[in-house]
């Protein structure tokens, strides 16, 4: 594929991006950035003008419940790093809690995908490794088991989003430098106009079993960070 051929076909994927269907907006902004990664020495071709153009940035949001445990606030910090996007944690009196993902293009929506993919397959994990981790810890409970193996879990997914990420931000510093500035000056104008007054919130610290720490942490070695982009796009809540 020629040079022109590669800034073409990111340009039109842009362009896709901003799709009012959420789920080829979502594919376009993956293939997008797939392109990005492999092709990323050829963006200089691609005017930073144009860019501002065809992507803006948006937010997508995810209903967790109630309380918002020590995993969800790490899973959705390393979720965010991974597809470049600030995240916001939004409480209501009397509402489930929202966490939202600000980001490029369809980023957000992706990161959000991304989020309720893997909580998906951790709530199938967890379920899987209860009954054991039950029979091998009774004076444990439930919930305290099910949270040690949650921690660990998404320890390990952060370890390996973190491998995942190091080679593509180095490439991505080294040859799109002017495009990095472009997202990240959409995402800092969005978050001053729409979230003015914003504060941090940080993880509890608490005592968790070291067996099921573990069991998470190995088990989450092999789970699939990778979702289709499927059909059925409403969100749902986080039950693990």
């Amino acid at each position: 594929m020629t040079k022109e051929d590669v800034v073409s076909k990111v340009r039109k994927l842009f362009e896709l991006s901003n799709s009012s269907n959420e789920n080829e907006a979502a594919l376009a902004a993956a293939k997008a950035r797939e392109f990005l990664s492999r092709y990323n020495l050829s963006m200089a071709d691609l005017p930073i003008d144009e860019m501002k153009g065809v992507a803006s940035a948006t937010e997508a949001a995810v209903q967790v419940g109630k309380v918002l445990h020590n995993w969800v606030k790490g899973l959705l910090l390393h979720i965010g790093r991974w597809y470049e996007c600030e995240h916001i944690i939004r409480r209501r009196r009397g509402q489930d809690l929202t966490l939202l993902f600000i980001g490029a293009g369809a980023d957000a929506e992706i990161a959000a995908y991304t989020f309720q993919f893997v909580c998906r397959e951790l709530n199938r994990l967890i379920e899987k490794a209860l009954p054991r981790l039950k029979r091998e810890n009774r004076n444990w409970n439930t919930a305290a088991l099910r949270y040690a193996y949650l921690d660990g879990a998404v320890k390990r997914i952060g370890e390996r989003f973190q491998e995942h990420t190091e080679k593509i931000r180095s490439e991505e510093r080294d040859g799109c430098k002017e495009l990095m500035l472009v997202k990240e000056q959409m995402i800092r104008s969005y978050m001053a106009k729409a979230f003015p007054r914003i504060r941090r919130e940080y993880g509890r610290s608490r005592l968790v079993n070291a067996g099921a720490f573990e069991k998470g942490y190995s088990d989450a070695g092999s789970l699939s960070l990778r979702p289709g982009i499927r059909e059925d796009s409403d969100q749902f809540a986080v039950t693990a």
